[in-house]
């Protein structure tokens, strides 16, 4: 029977992945933007969903959130169920790791109602499995800074290996994301089988030189590390207005520019005293004239990660 505390609420951010040249392998938290999740136990072995803010699929076999919570329960040898309610702050298809937060939420809430006393780390594995079911491939560049917080590099996923990278206290992130939703799935599809030699080592260079960057608060370095060879050039194709986009961030004082994840949404690393008011004014009126609705976030580096919230 289902006794005590049998419910807790969680809040998981919103995550940058594919970070400029570290496809796979570089992402961050952002503040502001992710998904409430309150997760209940029960004693039927259901595992029912309940969907705010977004449609998801309700089947638990085909939920990113479930099926990370039934690889958990499976190892741990729980028999009940869960109630899942997941209130998305942001779309699936943006580009900012909406799977990545239902999953991630899914499996930290489990562990705190089980008591299972597993550390952030120990969870990733499971918030993996359920990311699998979206994008096809276990890739961490959302899971582990969702769950860590902070701007994380990942070096394997199974294990999973990663770390943290310091990063300039005034940083400031300003995503852009136009309404055209894009599936993680497709966009890794299009993307060639083989990276030319040329292409490799310019990635590897410019991965080295914006860990670097980020380290010692050099946003010159920053700004010029933070190119991608492999992806950008494919993926830029399914966003309305990208050069354009590119040509007005760089042009109002960003260190950098590039697709967040798979894209739509876009994102320039700022000083924090820079005023965006009128970068995000050019911007939209650009797209008014496609007539696509863009929003806009200002963000913080958010070094928490999941965390229980109140209700």
């Amino acid at each position: 029977m289902v006794t005590g505390n049998s419910s807790v609420t969680v809040f998981a951010p919103a995550s940058v992945s594919n970070v400029g040249p570290g496809f796979d392998i570089l992402g961050f938290a952002i503040e502001g933007m992710g998904d409430k999740i309150r997760l209940s136990l029960n004693n039927d072995g259901q595992y029912s969903i309940q969907s705010i803010g977004a449609e998801l699929p309700l089947n638990p076999d085909k939920n990113v959130a479930t099926v990370a919570l039934k690889a958990l329960a499976r190892d741990v040898g729980y028999k009940g169920g869960f109630d899942i309610k997941i209130e998305k702050g942001f779309a699936p298809g943006s580009g900012l790791g909406s799977s990545a937060s239902s999953a991630v939420g899914a499996v930290f809430a489990a562990n705190q109602l089980l008591s299972l006393g597993y550390s952030k780390e120990e969870l990733i594995p499971y918030a993996l499995d359920g990311e699998q079911v979206a994008s096809g491939n276990r890739h961490a560049d959302n899971i582990a800074p969702c769950m860590l917080g902070g701007f994380v590099a990942v070096r394997s996923c199974d294990p999973f290996d990663g770390f943290q990278i310091p990063v300039p206290s005034d940083l400031k992130v300003l995503i852009i994301f136009p309404d055209v939703p894009i599936k993680t799935s497709d966009a890794r599809n299009m993307l060639p089988n083989q990276v030319p030699l040329a292409a490799g080592i310019a990635q590897a260079a410019n991965m080295g030189a914006l860990v670097k960057g980020l380290m010692s608060s050099d946003y010159q370095l920053i700004g010029d590390a933070l190119t991608d060879a492999f992806a950008q050039p494919f993926r830029k194709q399914l966003i309305p207005l990208f050069d354009e986009v590119e040509a007005l961030v760089k042009g109002n004082g960003a260190a950098g520019f590039t697709i967040s994840g798979s894209g739509p949404a876009m994102f320039g690393f700022f000083r924090g005293d820079i005023d965006l008011e009128p970068l995000k004014q050019q911007i939209a009126a650009r797209y008014e004239q496609r007539e696509i609705t863009v929003r806009f976030h200002e963000s913080g580096i958010n070094e928490r990660g999941v965390e229980i919230i109140n209700g």
